[in-house]
Formats: C-alpha cells, structure tokens, sequence
C-alpha cells in the first residue's frame, strides 16, 4: 500500500488521508516558534475547528506525516489485526 502524501490545502495546512478515502485523519499546520523556526502542528481532524485535538508537534513536514497512523482491521472476534488484515492463519479479513 503506498501511502498519499498530505494534501496542500493552503500555504501552512495540510490535511493527511489514511484509511478513510473521504474525512482527513489529521490536520498539520505549520507554525513558526519565537525563534522564527518551524514548527509543526499536527491534530486529530474534526470539521469543528474547536474539537480538534492536538497529537503532537513536529519539526518537519514529513516527520509529521509519519507521526500520523492507520486505523488498524478490525478481525471477527472483534481484536485488532495486522495492518494487512491476513490473521496468523492466511485468511484475509475484511474491516467490519
């Protein structure tokens, strides 16, 4: 699986798709701190900008891309499984 890079949405917002082909996983913003440095906002996305939820702060784009995970599949006894969804025994799951 190849994973999408951010998506550009202005000059200091990126949204980052996973596993949902149609809402963001996160939001990055890039700030710059007292020191005039960069600094990378990454958070949870909600369509309410007010609860969204901070993961975490970056000092690049791609670290803050790679911050972001996948859900992982769900299997039928209602664990979590591998991230290619095949269980110990060789049989693909589908997420429920």
């Amino acid at each position: 699986m190849t994973r999408p890079k951010p998506i550009r949405y202005d000059q200091d917002t990126w949204l980052v798709m996973r596993n949902d082909p149609v809402n963001p996983k996160a939001i990055i913003e890039r700030r710059r701190d007292g020191a005039g440095e960069e600094v990378f906002f990454v958070s949870r996305w909600n369509v309410d900008p007010g609860a969204r939820v901070l993961m975490g702060t970056k000092g690049s784009l791609v670290e803050a891309d790679d911050f972001v995970r996948y859900d992982l599949p769900t299997k039928r006894d209602g664990r979590d499984g591998p991230p290619n969804g095949i269980d110990g025994d060789g049989v693909q799951r589908r997420r429920i």
